[in-house]
């Protein structure tokens, strides 16, 4: 499918044309992913990374220009993985073995969920994104990924008090924006 269809599909059908999107560059971008961390991670990490690269390219594919969407994915997925890695590799968290990509693979089933919650939560995206770093990222790594606040304090950088008070302020801004957004379900 060229970028010209996908554009057409997603503006027909936004989860649709996501779908189609994500199943055109799944491996492409897994590829990418793994060719970064595979050092310093896991085949879960390197899912993890790729539900973030896709979730990204959703939240910014209006702004994508017709003809340059496998360039703008490899790039985004080459920063993420790259991003991923020092986080990884700052943790301590190193593969043992030669480095090869392993047997058991995910079938991408759970990326497929992750990326279709992501898109009938647009709107709640939208709103987190608004909140700006690091509450947003603490929200969506505790909500979204189902992390608890000594793995996102790691994987932020933060300490793991500071991330419980940041999140408790963040949902109390997010009911807020929320609040402001749809007056009429009051």
């Amino acid at each position: 499918m060229t970028d010209r269809e996908l554009h057409r599909l997603v503006s027909d059908s936004q989860e649709e044309g996501f779908r189609e999107l994500f199943l055109q560059y799944q491996a492409y971008v897994y590829k990418i992913v793994w060719g970064r961390i595979k050092d310093v991670g896991t085949a879960q990490d390197a899912e993890d990374c790729v539900s973030e690269v896709f979730l990204q390219i959703f939240l910014h594919f209006r702004e994508i220009a017709e003809g340059s969407l496998r360039a703008y994915i490899g790039t985004v997925a080459k920063h993420k993985a790259i991003d991923y890695a020092r986080r990884l590799g700052n943790a301590g968290a190193h593969l043992s073995g030669d480095g090869e990509l392993p047997e058991d693979v995910a079938s991408g089933e759970n990326i497929a969920e992750s990326v279709e919650s992501a898109l009938e939560h647009r709107q709640l995206f939208d709103a987190i994104r608004a909140l700006g770093e690091p509450d947003a990222s603490i929200l969506i790594l505790r909500y979204f990924y189902d992390l608890k606040s000594p793995e996102i304090a790691r994987r932020l950088q933060l300490r793991p008090v500071s991330v419980r008070v940041r999140m408790n302020r963040a949902l109390g801004k997010l009911r807020r924006i929320l609040a402001q957004e749809s007056p009429h379900e009051k």
